[in-house]
């Protein structure tokens, strides 16, 4: 199972072109474009304590990853611990609705570029419409608070309101559950 640390500014883009251009002005090289859609359960009562608790199934290509996280807002961004697991048993998704129940089902096409030690994730979500997300990934000697910043400072400019949360609480808020 992997486990990580990230630190993410997720915003709404009206502009993806012009966030494009800036990326790849900044040494950000495209890696793809993939269509994705993650399956969000309910979870029983627990400690939030440490930051609210999410299970989801993302498929991919045919492909499913189990990922739970813990995420808090910290700082005008988003802390989350993550841990996933390949899920490639198409059945996984019925016996987890079965005994969870689904919260949200998000439908997205996410168009990837990194560099370094951060993703950039420029989605267009199925009736939320255009978000960046900037994940910072957790490194050995890498100052992830100001590496955050320094991207708000790059991109604000085209960002048309921050995000808390996930994409599971803007489709949540939009439509019934599953």
């Amino acid at each position: 199972m992997q486990s990580k640390l990230n630190r993410e500014l997720k915003a709404y883009c009206a502009d993806l072109g012009a966030a494009r251009e800036i990326l790849r002005a900044h040494g950000a090289g495209f890696v793809e474009v993939k269509e994705q859609v993650d399956y969000y359960y309910n979870l029983p009562d627990g400690d939030d304590s440490q930051g609210t608790r999410r299970l989801k199934l993302r498929v991919e290509k045919g492909t499913g990853t189990l990922i739970y996280y813990r995420e808090r807002q910290d700082g005008g961004a988003r802390t989350s611990q993550v841990r996933m697991s390949p899920a490639d048993d198409p059945g996984i998704n019925d016996v987890l609705q079965t005994a969870l129940g689904a919260r949200a089902i998000v439908r997205k096409q996410r168009e990837l570029w990194r560099k370094d030690n951060v993703i950039f994730n420029l989605d267009t979500v199925e009736g939320v419409g255009q978000i960046l997300e900037v994940e910072v990934q957790d490194e050995e000697g890498c100052d992830i608070d100001a590496q955050v910043d320094e991207y708000r400072s790059l991109l604000g400019q085209h960002l048309n309101g921050y995000i808390t949360g996930s994409n599971e609480d803007l489709v949540a808020a939009i439509t019934p559950p599953p």
